[in-house]
C-alpha cells in the first residue's frame, strides 16, 4: 500500500471535503487546461499565469494521486481554487532521459502525452481546452485534435450517444501548433471517409466530397472522370473491376500548383475501391464490414492533398484515385479472365480478390504517362500477407530506390508513422507468368504474396524487365530510373485495434501525415 505524505494526504483530503459540500462553477468546470510535467517541474506554466506556490500545490496533488510524470502518461487534477480541470501530463522521468531518448523521438512523447491529457479532460466533460507550451507544438496540436476525433455522424442522438465537441487552442499561439492542426485535420478527413458506410460513400459520393473538400483551395484543380473517360484512356483493369457493380465507375485527379516550375515534383495514387466482396472469389463473412476501409489508400491521398495546399509546400505535386466496388453479378469479372491494361499488358485475372492491383495498374500507368512526375508513389490496403509480415505497426514500402526510400523513412520519423522497406526481386516476376497472357495478377505460388503484389504495380510504373529469360535472378533495390517509385501497403495501419494515446479505435487515416511529410522533405530537397 502506498503511503502518502501528510501533506499529501491532507490535500487530498481537502478536495474531497469541497466535492461533498460544493461543485465547481459550471462555467469554469467546462475549461479544461493541459500542462507539460518534466523532472517533477511543469513546463510553461507561466503562460497559465501560476506562480510557483500554485505550481507547487498541482504537483502535490499528482504526487498524491501517484502520478511521477512517467512520458506519455497524464493525471487529471483541480486548479488550487477547484475551478479547472488541469492535466499534467508527462514528457520524461525526473532526470529528463525519456525525452531525449533515442528510441522514443520528443514529438512522439509529447503527441502521446497530450492526446492522454485530452482525453481526460474531455470525460470530465471540458468544453475547451487549452494547451500550454510543449517541446514540440506542431506534435502538440496533432496529438489534441486526433485524440478528439469521434465518428458518430450514424447516431440518432438518444441516450447521450453523440458526445459534445471539444474546442482546443495553445496558450502559446505559433505557427507549428497551426501546421499541427492542419496535420491532424487531415487525417480526421481521412477517418472519416473510412469510416463511412458503403452506401453513403459511393464512387460517386467519393469524387463529390472530394470536390467539396478541395474544389475552393488556392491552387487546386480537380477533375472527376467517368466509366466513358476511362475506356478512351484504355483502364482495362478498372473498367473490368466496376463492371460488377451497378455504381459508376469516378477517377479523381487533383493537381496543386505550389511551385514555380513546371515540373511534377511527387504523383500519388491512392487505391480507391469503396467496397470490396473479393468478388467470385468471394471473400469470408467475418470482418468484411472492413471492406468499406479498402478505398483507405485513396483518403489518405486526397487528405494529405488537402494539407499540402493549406499548408502551401513548395511543390508540385498530382494525386488519382480511381474508384469503384467489387461486387458480384452477371457482369462481373471471372476467374480466368483476360484483360488488356493501359501499359499495353495482357492480364490473366486468376484471383478476383486480388482487383486493387488491376486499378492501381491503370492509374500508375496515367500518372507517369501523362504527368511525367519525379517520384511516384501508391498507396493501398492490398494484401493480407503484409497484416501478417508486419501487423498494424509498420506500412511496407516496396522501392527499387534507396534514394526515395530514404526520404520516405526520413517521412515516417518526422510524422512518427513506421514504415519498414521490403524488398523487390526478379523472383517475383517469374512468379507472375501466365501461360495464355502477359501477366497474371497472382503469384502462381502460395507465397510472398504482398512482394508479387509489388512486382506487378512496378510493371505498371517502369516495364518488365526483358531479356532476362535464364539469365541469373537478381534485386531490383538499386534502380533509380525516373519516376522513382514506391508502393506503400497500408493493410495493417489501415486499422487501429485499440484506442491509445491518439489512436482511436476503428479505420486510422494513415499514412496521412506520413505522405505530408514526404511532400515536405522532397520540397526542401528540390530547394537544396
Amino acid at each position: 500500500m502506498q503511503v502518502l505524505s501528510k501533506t499529501a494526504g491532507a490535500l487530498l483530503r481537502g478536495s474531497q471535503r469541497s466535492f461533498s459540500t460544493g461543485r465547481i462553477a459550471s462555467e469554469a468546470a467546462k475549461r479544461g487546461l493541459v500542462l507539460g510535467m518534466l523532472s517533477n517541474k511543469l513546463v510553461g506554466a507561466d503562460s497559465a499565469s501560476l506562480d510557483a506556490a500554485q505550481q507547487q500545490k498541482l504537483l502535490a496533488q499528482a504526487a498524491a494521486l501517484g502520478f511521477t510524470g512517467e512520458a506519455g502518461k497524464a493525471q487529471t487534477v483541480l486548479s488550487n481554487d477547484l475551478q479547472q480541470h488541469i492535466a499534467l501530463v508527462g514528457l520524461g522521468s525526473a532526470n529528463g532521459a525519456d525525452i531525449e531518448a533515442q528510441d522514443t523521438t520528443v514529438s512522439e512523447i509529447v503527441r502521446t502525452a497530450v492526446a492522454n491529457g485530452v482525453r481526460q479532460l474531455r470525460a470530465h466533460k471540458v468544453t475547451s481546452v487549452s494547451v500550454g507550451p510543449m517541446p514540440h507544438a506542431q506534435a502538440a496540436a496533432e496529438g489534441a485534435r486526433l485524440a478528439l476525433y469521434k465518428f458518430d455522424a450514424f447516431k440518432s442522438g438518444a441516450a447521450g450517444e453523440k458526445s459534445a465537441d471539444v474546442a482546443v487552442s495553445s496558450l502559446d499561439a505559433a505557427a507549428e501548433w497551426d501546421a499541427g492542426h492542419v496535420c491532424a485535420e487531415a487525417q480526421n478527413l481521412a477517418r472519416d471517409l473510412t469510416n463511412t458506410p458503403a452506401n453513403f460513400l459511393t464512387p460517386t459520393a467519393f469524387a463529390e466530397r472530394v470536390q467539396q473538400e478541395l474544389g475552393g483551395l488556392d491552387n487546386v484543380q480537380v477533375r472527376v472522370h467517368g466509366p466513358e473517360w476511362a475506356e478512351q484512356q484504355r483502364m482495362g483493369g478498372l473498367v473490368m473491376v466496376a463492371k460488377g457493380s451497378s455504381q459508376p465507375l469516378r477517377f479523381v485527379e487533383i493537381e496543386y500548383r505550389g511551385a514555380s516550375s513546371d515540373g511534377v515534383g511527387l504523383g500519388m495514387v491512392g487505391k480507391g475501391v469503396t467496397f470490396d466482396t473479393g468478388g467470385y472469389s468471394l471473400k469470408p463473412g467475418r470482418h468484411m464490414d472492413a471492406m468499406k476501409g479498402d478505398m483507405g489508400g485513396g483518403a489518405a491521398v486526397v487528405a494529405a492533398m488537402r494539407a499540402l495546399a493549406q499548408l502551401r509546400v513548395p511543390l508540385n505535386v498530382v494525386a488519382v484515385v480511381p474508384l469503384c466496388e467489387n461486387m458480384i453479378s452477371g457482369g462481373a469479372a471471372k476467374v480466368s479472365d483476360v484483360y488488356t491494361a493501359r501499359s499495353g499488358q495482357t492480364i490473366e485475372v486468376m484471383n478476383t480478390d486480388a482487383e486493387g492491383r488491376l486499378i492501381l495498374a491503370d492509374a500508375l500507368h496515367y500518372v507517369a504517362d501523362v504527368h511525367k512526375p519525379a517520384a511516384l508513389v501508391d498507396v493501398a490496403t492490398l494484401t493480407g500477407a503484409m497484416v501478417v509480415a508486419l501487423g498494424e505497426l509498420y506500412t511496407g514500402v516496396f522501392t527499387p530506390s534507396p534514394r526515395l526510400w530514404k526520404s520516405i523513412e526520413r517521412a515516417s520519423v518526422v510524422a512518427d508513422e513506421p514504415a519498414w522497406r521490403m524488398p523487390l526481386h526478379d523472383a517475383w516476376d517469374t512468379m507472375l507468368a501466365s501461360p495464355i497472357a502477359d501477366l497474371s495478377n497472382i503469384g502462381n505460388r502460395s507465397e510472398a504474396g504482398a512482394c508479387t503484389a509489388a512486382a506487378f504495380l512496378r510493371q505498371a510504373v517502369h516495364g518488365p524487365r526483358t531479356g532476362r529469360e535464364g539469365a541469373v535472378l537478381r534485386d531490383q533495390n538499386n534502380d533509380e530510373r525516373v519516376p522513382r517509385w514506391a508502393h506503400l501497403d497500408i493493410a495493417g495501419p489501415m486499422e487501429a485495434a485499440a484506442t491509445t494515446g491518439y489512436h482511436a479505435k476503428g479505420m486510422s487515416g494513415r499514412p496521412t501525415r506520413l505522405l505530408i511529410a514526404l511532400a515536405q522533405e522532397l520540397a526542401r530537397a528540390d530547394a537544396a
